[in-house]
C-alpha cells in the first residue's frame, strides 16, 4: 500500500462532517454520476441504509471497481467545492 495523505485525509474529513448543502452529495449529483436508475439506488444506498458513512460506501463498491472510482471522484469534486469555498 502507498501511504495516505494526511492533508487530503483531513480534508475529507472536515468534508464530511462541516459541509453545507450545496457541497453535499445530492440525489441529482447521483444521478449526473451514476443514470437516473443507478443514481437513485446508490443515493438510497448512500442516505438510508449506510446514513451517509463514507467508509460504508465505499466499501459497498468492493465489487464494483468502476462504479466506486465514479464515487469516489464525486466525493472529490465537492471536496474540491467544499475547499473552494473556504478560501
Amino acid at each position: 500500500m502507498e501511504t495516505l495523505d494526511y492533508n487530503q485525509m483531513l480534508l475529507v474529513s472536515l468534508w464530511q462532517y462541516n459541509h453545507h448543502g450545496d457541497e453535499e452529495l445530492t440525489p441529482a449529483l447521483f444521478e449526473e454520476t451514476f443514470g437516473k436508475v443507478d443514481g437513485s439506488h446508490y443515493y438510497e444506498k448512500w442516505t438510508g441504509y449506510f446514513n451517509r458513512n463514507l467508509w460504508d460506501m465505499i466499501a459497498y463498491f468492493r465489487s464494483e471497481k468502476e462504479n466506486g472510482q465514479k464515487f469516489c471522484d464525486m466525493v472529490a469534486r465537492q471536496v474540491g467545492l467544499y475547499q473552494q469555498n473556504r478560501s
